[in-house]
Parts: C-alpha cells; sequence; structure tokens
C-alpha cells in the first residue's frame, strides 16, 4: 500500500489555563489516503476542532507528529508552511463568520490565489469564474457581498475558495451544521461531486454519525481527545463495537407513529482538565466493569480492518434504550 497522503502519529495538544491543563488531544492517530474521505465523529468538547486546526498547523502539537505527504509539519515553521497550505485547506463551521462581510465575493474567493501568485489579474478572474461555475453559483455573484447571499450559499463561496487550489487535502469542519437539514443535502451531494471531479481527499468533521456514512469511506471516533474507535463506514454504522460510537448512532432523530423523536447519550462528558480513571467514558458507559475504571484500554485491531478502544467491544449493541435517555 502506499504512504497516507496525510498522517496524525500520537498528536497530542495540551492547555494551560488558571484551573489546570486542558488536554484537547491525548495520543490521536490517523490517516488520510490520497483520494479518500475519511469521517471524525464526536459530540461537541471532543476535541474534533482542535484536531482540525493542530492539522492545519494552526495549533502547535504539544506531543506526536504530523505527516502530509512524508513530510513531518507539526514543527515547520510558519515560512516552510506556505508550501504546503497550497496543498491543504480547510472548509470552516459557521458561513456566516468565515466570510469578510466587507469584501466581494470575487475578492473572497480571488485571495488564495493571489496569496499563492498563481497567475496574472486576467488569470485569477478567470480562475475565479470556474470556481463559481463549479459550484453552482451565478457570474454576477462575483460583484456581490456575503450578506447578499442565503447561508447554503455562503458555504459554496466557502468551498471555492477551499479548491481554489486544487488541494490534495480538504479538512471540512462541521461543513454543514449551520445549515438547514434539506441545504445540507446539497452541500453534501456537492462535495462529492467535486471529489469526483478533482480526485482531492476530504477529512469531514461532524458529530452526525449517519451524516458522515453518507460521504465516509473510513470513520474515526473521538471521545475526550482520544479515537474509541475507526474502521470502514459500513462496518462501524451496521455494527458499533464502542458503546460510545452505538450511543452516537442512537443519538440521531427517528421517525415513529408519533412523530420524530431524538435519544441522547446520558450524562455529560467529564472535564478534560479532570480526566476519569481507567476508561473515559466508564462513568456514562452502562457495560462499565471494575476493570474499566482502574484500566485506560488500547486502541486495538479488530477483525475487518477495524479498531477500538474497549475492555468489553460489542457488549452493547443496538436497539440501545437502555443506554440512552429519551
Amino acid at each position: 500500500m502506499s504512504a497516507p497522503l496525510l498522517e496524525a502519529r500520537d498528536l497530542s495538544v495540551t492547555f494551560a489555563t488558571r484551573r489546570g491543563n486542558v488536554h484537547a488531544l491525548d495520543g490521536v492517530s490517523l490517516s488520510v489516503a490520497r483520494g479518500e474521505t475519511v469521517g471524525l465523529v464526536g459530540e461537541s468538547g471532543s476535541g474534533k476542532s482542535t484536531l482540525a486546526m493542530t492539522l492545519m498547523c494552526a495549533t502547535r502539537p504539544t506531543g506526536g507528529t504530523i505527516h502530509f505527504d512524508g513530510r513531518e509539519i507539526g514543527h515547520l515553521p510558519q515560512r516552510a508552511l506556505r508550501a504546503v497550505r497550497r496543498r491543504l485547506q480547510i472548509i470552516f463551521q459557521d458561513p456566516y463568520a468565515s466570510l469578510d462581510p466587507r469584501m466581494k465575493v470575487r475578492r473572497i474567493i480571488a485571495e488564495p490565489l493571489v496569496a499563492h501568485r498563481f497567475g496574472s489579474r486576467a488569470e485569477i478572474a478567470a480562475r475565479v469564474r470556474e470556481l463559481l461555475e463549479a459550484v453552482g453559483l451565478p457570474p454576477d455573484a462575483a460583484d456581490r457581498l456575503p450578506s447578499q447571499f442565503s447561508g447554503g450559499q455562503r458555504q459554496r463561496i466557502a468551498i471555492a475558495r477551499a479548491i481554489a487550489l486544487s488541494p490534495d487535502l480538504v479538512i471540512a469542519d462541521e461543513p454543514v451544521s449551520a445549515l438547514d437539514v434539506s441545504i445540507q443535502a446539497q452541500i453534501i451531494n456537492l462535495l462529492q461531486d467535486i471529489q469526483q471531479r478533482l480526485g482531492m481527499a476530504y477529512l469531514v468533521i461532524a458529530h452526525d454519525l449517519p451524516l458522515v456514512h453518507q460521504i465516509a469511506d473510513r470513520i474515526v471516533v473521538l471521545y475526550l481527545g482520544r479515537v474509541v474507535e475507526q474502521g470502514p463506514a459500513e462496518q462501524i454504522t451496521a455494527r458499533p463495537l464502542h458503546p460510545y460510537t452505538a450511543g452516537l448512532l442512537a443519538a440521531t432523530p427517528t421517525v415513529d407513529g408519533t412523530g420524530r423523536e431524538r435519544l441522547v447519550l446520558r450524562g455529560d462528558p467529564p472535564s478534560p482538565i479532570n480526566r476519569p480513571s481507567g476508561c473515559p467514558f466508564h462513568p456514562r458507559c452502562p457495560a462499565a466493569q471494575d476493570r474499566c475504571r482502574t484500566e485506560a484500554p488500547a486502541l486495538e485491531p479488530q477483525p475487518g480492518g477495524r479498531a477500538v478502544a474497549c475492555h468489553f467491544p460489542g457488549s452493547v449493541a443496538p436497539p440501545l434504550a437502555h443506554l440512552l435517555d429519551a
């Protein structure tokens, strides 16, 4: 097999606060192959966005390494990162906050082209028109401000900016969570169409496991800054091995005879400052035993190319009613 395009090894990020050290990431390892889509899922506070910013080298790791196309980038000086960022781009969660309201769309999309000296003024203008067409926006959108667009249209502008330099990898940090459900499907379809045409890889970050399953080849589940399960998307969603993954899968809207109901995991994630002993999930896990309270499970390989950090993998199976509160 060829080497991964992006590979994080034993990645850790710690922030010092007045209350103590926040362990945002704790030994995270993952990889993304060329042309592959990897989904990263977890609740709010699990460390997903911190991981995204660390992989972009906007946040520096306190431990571990990040390799991009075989080169360690986690500790490169800012000047050396310039060439890497041409090939590694990000789409942010909030299309209302990620676009400068004072800039016209033409300039927003042209920003990376100008910064990386794409070509002449005419070549950049032509590239902006090409990108607007690629994301399904009319040419006259170039001369308007972000405030004149809907949330879905703004996210299309953000996507155009992210793919302007034809990067090898795009990190999409909750790219549809701020959008209506009907618009979410349009943006997911757009991302898939762009990937088929350009062959780029994606790391898609979200809290919605079924949504990630629609687009991802593999899924990585993050809990309290640690990877608790990873493997092929079809296997993860068909039979989750970690109780937390099973809970995420069940904590999605369901439709029955009385309407729509949402099930949620019991309790809140523990503080990343005062972590529980043993398995970090044991205070919320109905299958926890004495070993779980004292011994942290390692991420162990499983059949089918999967891995799980659980002493009793597969011990909680759907429908999971006993794991959840209505």
